[in-house]
């Protein structure tokens, strides 16, 4: 028996077990599902794992692979309603596949079902104590679900070992600037830039944090290192007084249902906030209070607008957190 391990995008790590050439074909189609989805192929990784799967010529635990990598594919795909079944045909297969309960974990957060999303993290983590994907996913909803001690713990836990893992160091300071301890945000946005340089979100965030209890940042190197006609280039530019709050918002598509709802969201929240540093708090409500009305399938931090407008509104309820929306698409 010939065993072959292969290492799948996101989450996911799989096993095939090679033992019967009249299986090659379907197992050949997995692999080649699994190949086109790391290389951002999903919907043929979607055609290529149905077809293995519909071969019915796949031993149990080979067959729980390529459910739970389709899986993967169909939320990747935006389809995470669509997913749920691979992962759960996955875990029914074979109950103690780690990655089929990552991978359901994933599709249950894009749906909005956090609490759903957290126990198939838990899962994960009780199967394999520690495993640093599922304990950062697991964090991360956490902290969208309104529930920052038990965010903060994972992402100690994390940061403990893994102390140059800038993702954990950037989840663990929205932690506490939604607490509103920009002091310690401000340091973990700064290590977060530090070890994930290429993501360009962390140097405004550390801007954000230090400008919030009176410090300053270095913002202007961390523009000279963007295009700055390039998202987020307004945002720095904002920030740094060469473009108004209304021309970003205008470049975001901000009013335009059609355009892109990450860089909606984006521009809004990051705008709410320099119009908080400008002491604005009423037009910054407003804004924060659309970003809300975006139902966009996990692309906004709409946590991060309801830590923030329960600031700005102490003696209202703090708005709950909202469902996504999965848009329908063909298989």
């Amino acid at each position: 028996m010939r065993r072959r391990t292969i290492r799948l995008i996101a989450f996911i790590t799989a096993a095939l077990l090679w033992s019967d050439l009249a299986t090659a074909g379907p197992l050949e189609d997995i692999e080649s599902g699994i190949k086109a989805s790391r290389q951002g192929r999903h919907v043929e990784a979607i055609r290529l794992l149905g077809r293995a799967i519909a071969s019915k010529r796949l031993a149990r635990a080979n067959l729980a692979v390529a459910h739970a990598n389709r899986c993967l594919a169909l939320t990747l795909t935006g389809r995470p309603g669509r997913a749920v079944p691979d992962c759960t045909q996955a875990i029914l297969l074979q109950p103690r596949l780690v990655e089929a309960h990552i991978n359901r974990g994933m599709a249950w957060r894009r749906l909005g079902r956090y609490e759903r999303a957290i126990s198939d993290y838990g899962k994960a983590l009780e199967l394999r104590p520690g495993f640093t994907p599922a304990q950062v996913n697991r964090a991360y909803v956490f902290y969208r679900n309104d529930q920052l001690a038990a965010a903060a713990a994972d992402y100690d836990a994390i940061v403990k070992g893994h102390p140059s893992l800038g993702q954990a160091h950037g989840g663990r300071g929205l932690v506490a600037f939604a607490a509103g301890r920009f002091a310690a945000a401000a340091e973990d946005f700064s290590q977060a830039a530090k070890f994930s340089p290429a993501e360009p979100l962390w140097p405004l965030w550390q801007h954000l944090a230090a400008r919030r209890q009176g410090g300053t940042s270095d913002l202007r190197a961390a523009a000279r290192r963007l295009a700055p006609d390039r998202w987020p280039g307004p945002l720095y530019a904002l920030y740094l007084g060469n473009v108004s709050a209304p021309t970003v918002l205008a470049r975001a598509g901000a009013d335009d249902v059609t355009a892109r709802p990450e860089r909606r969201c984006q521009a809004l929240f990051f705008v709410a906030q320099y119009l908080l540093l400008g002491d604005h708090p009423k037009a910054a409500t407003a804004l924060l209070e659309r970003l809300l009305e975006i139902r966009a399938s996990d692309v906004c931090d709409h946590a991060a607008a309801r830590y923030e407008l329960a600031r700005l509104r102490p003696s209202e309820p703090k708005p709950a957190p909202r469902p996504t929306f999965e848009t329908p698409v063909d298989r």
